[in-house]
């Protein structure tokens, strides 16, 4: 397993596109800042489990194989070690519906996938600030 110092951010997607826009975003605004990229729900949890030192912030997708955003967060909510880490949804989705269910299940905001990289990066310099990430 690689070893990151921190601040760690986790990226948890599917999509290998989005993965490596987020990382771009990351490494521009602020490359101090160590990324790593995971599928899914399974691979998450299994290296958290795991693992040395909890990531600073995760970003989660809802929509994955295997074990999805709801699944994967409400499993975090569940464990006393990971029930405080901060997720923030990172999805496609703008229903009120999943918006809802995922603040309810514990996350601690709600993010569209922005449509432009200039918008990817405006959001990526938001979270740095917002979760003191620098």
């Amino acid at each position: 397993m690689p070893f990151f110092a921190t601040p760690t951010v986790w990226i948890v997607d599917d999509d290998e596109d989005d993965q490596l826009f987020i990382r771009s975003a990351f490494q521009e605004e602020s490359p101090s800042i160590q990324v790593l990229c995971l599928r899914d729900g399974e691979e998450l949890l299994s290296i958290l489990a795991k693992c040395a030192e909890l990531p600073l912030l995760i970003l989660l997708d809802i929509n994955m194989p295997r074990k999805d955003g709801f699944e994967t967060l409400q499993e975090l909510r569940s464990v006393a070690t990971y029930a405080q880490l901060p997720v923030v949804m990172l999805t496609t989705s703008s229903e009120p519906e999943d918006i809802q269910r995922c603040i309810s299940l514990g996350a601690n905001h709600f993010l569209t996938k922005p449509l432009t990289y200039e918008q990817l990066r405006d959001m990526v310099q938001a979270l740095r600030k917002n979760w003191e990430l620098t």
